[in-house]
């Protein structure tokens, strides 16, 4: 097959929303935030009149059902706001080369090829593919740029890898 060549540059709303779904899609942050929403829910309740629960102010659980719901998912967006503009690798325009054995990634500071034995996992969004190296670690291609061909291209490059983990879309 030969290589698929292609440009991308990433902005920050597709930095957030990568970081968003990489940090919600774990069970935990699940959880945590099911149990924010039930806090936030039964502390309200409690001030509406209806403190069937709770003997005095649940001011704990209103605090942490705040912190689950509203203040950490500010947090996250104010560290992807400041890591996107510190590093500038983040705002590189980047070549991009795959191939059925390998992907290789260019940008202004930097070059890296990998092949795709070493790729735990890739998953497709709208607007992205997260490209995982491990668990945590992913690289995320913009699809803002890429023709109607190229995200097929990609996609079946990625459909023929053996033995990798792939959420890909079907659109």
């Amino acid at each position: 097959m030969e290589p698929i060549h292609f440009t991308s540059q990433l902005s920050l709303h597709e930095y957030v929303k990568a970081s968003f779904y990489t940090t919600y899609r774990r069970p935990v942050m699940v959880f945590f935030t099911l149990v924010g929403a039930f806090m936030l829910v039964t502390s309200l309740l409690f001030y509406a009149g209806l403190g069937w629960q709770f003997g005095r102010m649940p001011l704990v659980q209103l605090f942490l059902g705040l912190y689950f719901l509203v203040l950490l998912p500010v947090l996250i967006y104010v560290k992807c706001k400041s890591n996107f503009n510190a590093k500038n690798r983040f705002t590189e325009r980047m070549e991009w080369v795959v191939d059925d054995e390998w992907f290789a990634m260019k940008g202004e500071t930097f070059e890296s090829k990998m092949t795709w034995d070493k790729v735990h996992q890739v998953v497709e969004t709208k607007e992205v593919f997260l490209i995982y190296q491990s668990k945590i670690l992913a690289h995320i291609l913009s699809k803002r740029e890429m023709s109607r061909e190229q995200v097929q291209g990609f996609r079946g490059v990625v459909s023929g890898v053996l033995g990798m983990k792939k959420k890909l879309r079907t659109d």
